[in-house]
């Protein structure tokens, strides 16, 4: 009995290190699938192996091992009973409460508790072989259902791709942090798996693109098609570069399209592109003259008629890349980013800090802020990325510690001007407008204004608000000469450099140019 718990506790260390080693290796199948394949069965049959050999008992003739033995079940029972750091370390499949599985008078027929670790362990293993052994590639094409289209145009843009690999290399590097979450919600959908590939022709994959006619993020939209989508757009926020909500919203828009045009799924994509305006407009004048209202056959614009070959290209190359003679990068088959609710406006700079995320990854996440925070209307929800186990639980801590953003109390004096006040506090005149709803730039004295400040921001303004209110000051431009600095000038009128600059949003970098005007607060 004793050999057997002795047995049964390296085991299960021999099985808790096998899963480590596992869920390490699962780390490492994005960078070479093939070889985790390899590495990984062998470990499996490492691990089998080791459990079989433990399985045989030892030979009680050595009174070393007895010894060994005796006192195994004292130095390893913590490892059966305890729950450290959250691990379960009890095998699936066994019962602390019940002592068959040590219990040498059970019936030979019941499975040992050590064949039940063997099997869990290849268990494991083929489940992390098969949730891994697929990229989000695979899902797309085992989705596609969009009629094949044969066109010059389409033979073109296939010809452009393979000759430039270093295009679709950073074209699915740009879109591995939004490619799972929309294949999920066309798959919920129903929907053909090739409008997962639609960003890719509209922006490259990039949330903060924006085109001449200013359509912009992920999906493109224009200003007033994103507002009839429930996309916002405010100074503190744009819908459009929001990657979560214009998914939803270009999604639920493809969607009406397909309806509008009779499930014509080619006519519904131009019109996505052109405009649903212009698609009936060219179907009417196409029935007139009596000819066909195919999406091949219509008049459409040249941008209108190269758009869709461009989507049929890229799903050809990713149907059979080595048709092309390409290989395609691997883009992790598993969400990249969880969304998380805020208990109101925070900080963006500050929370990335304290999270310890990256906030170039923070704000690519999380497009569609446009400042240094949230905004006081919502979305009150941010994206967080999973490239850490950690990343949410530090994320939902930092938020406790991440300061609100803040509004301070000013009293329009004479002689203020709303650009004036905007350069004391550091923030721009948009946003004293936005805060205080002003239709123009037109103040009076005596006016409270609303000042939106935090962080850094905040500590900026702190001293400059004393200044600015005190009636004892006194204002006066300053004409820059030849030779001054900010420091000289600084120096010349008793005040400091900090306030110098804040005065006239003017950093410690910046040139001064000979004849500049600079405001200057003295007593």
């Amino acid at each position: 009995m004793p050999s057997q718990k002795a047995a049964f506790t390296t085991t299960l260390i021999v099985h808790d290190f096998t899963n480590s080693l596992i869920d390490c290796l699962s780390v490492c199948h994005y960078y070479s699938p093939m070889k985790f394949k390899v590495v990984l069965t062998c470990l499996v049959l490492i691990s089998v192996s080791a459990c079989t050999h433990i399985n045989k008992p030892s030979s009680p003739s050595n009174p070393v091992d007895s010894d060994t033995q005796a006192r195994a079940p004292k130095t390893g029972g913590r490892i059966i009973t305890d729950n450290e750091g959250g691990q379960n370390n009890t095998p699936q499949g066994s019962n602390n409460t019940e002592p068959s599985a040590f219990d040498p008078t059970s019936e030979p027929t019941e499975p040992s508790a050590i064949d039940d670790i063997n099997a869990d362990t290849l268990s494991i293993a083929s489940s992390v072989v098969e949730s891994h052994d697929a990229d989000i590639l695979d899902r797309v094409r085992r989705g596609f259902s969009l009629p094949d289209l044969q066109t010059k145009d389409v033979r073109q843009h296939e010809r452009w791709a393979a000759k430039h690999s270093t295009y679709l290399t950073n074209l699915f590097d740009r879109a591995e942090p939004f490619l799972f979450f929309i294949v999920e919600e066309i798959e919920k959908r129903g929907l053909p798996m090739e409008l997962a590939l639609l960003p890719a022709v509209e922006s490259a994959f990039d949330p903060g693109a924006v085109s001449r006619s200013r359509a912009a993020g992920l999906w493109q939209f224009v200003p007033a098609t994103g507002r009839g989508f429930g996309l916002r757009q405010d100074w503190w926020y744009d819908g459009r570069h929001d990657p979560y909500s214009s998914t939803f919203a270009a999604l639920d828009y493809l969607e009406q399209l397909h309806n509008m045009f009779d499930g014509d799924w080619f006519i519904a994509l131009a019109a996505y592109n052109a405009g649903p305006g212009t698609l009936r407009r060219e179907i009417n004048k196409a029935k007139r003259r009596g000819r066909k209202t195919d999406y091949v056959s219509l008049n459409l614009r040249q941008e209108t008629r190269r758009y869709i070959p461009k989507l049929v290209a890229l799903k050809n190359i990713i149907q059979d890349p080595q048709k092309y003679n390409l290989t395609l990068p691997v883009v992790a088959n598993r969400p990249h980013f969880e969304v998380i609710d805020l208990p109101g406006q925070i900080d963006l700079v500050a929370f990335a800090k304290n999270s310890g995320i990256d906030r170039h990854l923070l704000r690519r996440l999380n497009h569609g802020f446009k400042r240094w925070a949230t905004s006081p209307d919502g979305p009150h929800r941010l994206l967080v990325p999973l490239n850490s186990g950690r990343n949410v639980d530090y994320a939902k801590l930092a938020i406790e510690n991440t300061p609100k953003v803040n509004y301070r109390n000013h009293k329009i004096a004479n002689g203020d001007t709303l650009s004036g006040i905007a350069r004391t506090y550091g923030v721009s005149v948009a946003a004293l407008r936005t805060a205080n709803k002003l239709r123009n730039t037109s103040i009076r004295a005596g006016q409270e204004l609303f000042i939106p400040v935090q962080g850094a921001v905040a500590s900026r303004a702190q001293p400059l608000k004393a200044v600015s209110t005190d009636r004892k000051e006194s204002k006066l431009t300053h004409k820059v000469k030849k030779g001054e600095t900010l420091w000289s000038i600084a120096r010349h009128y008793h005040v400091k450099l900090d306030q110098l600059m804040n005065w006239n949003n003017l950093n410690s970098s910046d040139v001064l140019n000979l004849n500049q005007v600079l405001t200057v607060f003295i007593n």
